[in-house]
């Protein structure tokens, strides 16, 4: 009677092994269908704020180079809106056009006169040449995000590929479309990073020798903190915009000293990069497991 009665549970379970299946089928295609909405609606919120943000006189604008140190990285994204001299105050960082035109420069307020602003990047060592008139100044900084404007810079990576890979995979297998998404959507990520190399980075200022060596002047340009090195042992750990001086003795003869960058981080800053790129196994993991009960 036991045998029996264990041979009709299992051919129960067996036969509402489909219907669960299809149920969690129809969950995950719930979830990815509301995922996507999520996506769209925030992608829509965003188009909506920035024509918003434009259309009133804002801009927002790119820090690609390292003058302004700690305040503004290099990856920063910079809201402004329009101002006028005669509305500044020392301190202020503006966003202007150099005299003579160029490209648009946001260094900070620094000395002010009737119908002028002198501005200097926070690690430039002289005033910029040129005053800052009514004709020159493109807007006052109200807003200072570190690290966004890299991501606007990956768009163009990020966008079309995930797009290329979302489509090449509708025709593969259910089983295998979720597999080949989760392998290729971080490929996608690392062709925008290598593109980019937004990650570890560090700019070279300035080389001066003296009677005690070279000294070398760095500051960091990427994302993650970093160790600059000297070939002799000098070193400085900097975090984005964060400047230091390397007093080497291994200069060549042409006074350059090679600079070694490498990521420096502590274990908080290794601990959610690890899991970031666990997503995709753990996220396999679960798809695996749904697919079995």
């Amino acid at each position: 009677m036991d045998v029996q009665l264990l041979i009709r549970v299992r051919a129960l379970v067996a036969s509402q092994h489909p219907e669960r299946r299809g149920r969690h089928r129809a969950a995950l295609v719930r979830a990815h269908g509301h995922t996507l909405t999520v996506l769209a609606t925030l992608l829509l919120v965003g188009v909506i704020v920035a024509l918003s943000w434009r259309v009133t006189g804002g801009r927002w604008l790119s820090v690609d180079t390292p003058s302004m140190g700690e305040a503004a990285p290099v990856g920063t994204l910079v809201l402004t809106r329009p101002t006028h001299i005669a509305d500044l105050r020392v301190g202020d960082v503006i966003s202007f056009t150099p005299a003579g035109g160029g490209q648009i420069h946001t260094h900070r307020v620094i000395r002010l006169s009737s119908d002028a602003a002198y501005t200097k990047g926070d690690i430039n060592g002289a005033l910029d040449p040129s005053p800052v008139r009514d004709a020159d100044l493109v807007g006052k900084v109200v807003a200072r995000w570190w690290g966004l404007a890299w991501l606007i810079k990956a768009l163009p990576f990020l966008i079309p590929g995930c797009a290329l890979v979302w489509l090449l995979t509708r025709w593969a297998g259910a089983r295998w479309r979720t597999a080949l998404r989760l392998v290729g959507y971080p490929i996608v990520l690392a062709v925008a990073i290598v593109a980019l190399r937004p990650l570890v980075s560090a700019t070279l200022l300035t080389t001066m020798g003296g009677e005690d060596g070279t000294r070398a002047t760095v500051v960091a340009t990427g994302i993650l903190p970093v160790r600059v090195q000297t070939p002799d042992g000098v070193f400085a750990d900097l975090h984005a915009g964060q400047v230091a001086d390397l007093l080497s003795k291994a200069a060549d003869d042409h006074g350059r000293v090679p600079i070694a960058i490498d990521a420096h981080m502590p274990w908080q800053w290794w601990t959610v990069c690890l899991a970031l790129c666990a997503v995709p196994l753990l996220v396999a993991v679960y798809r695996l497991r749904r697919l079995r009960s």
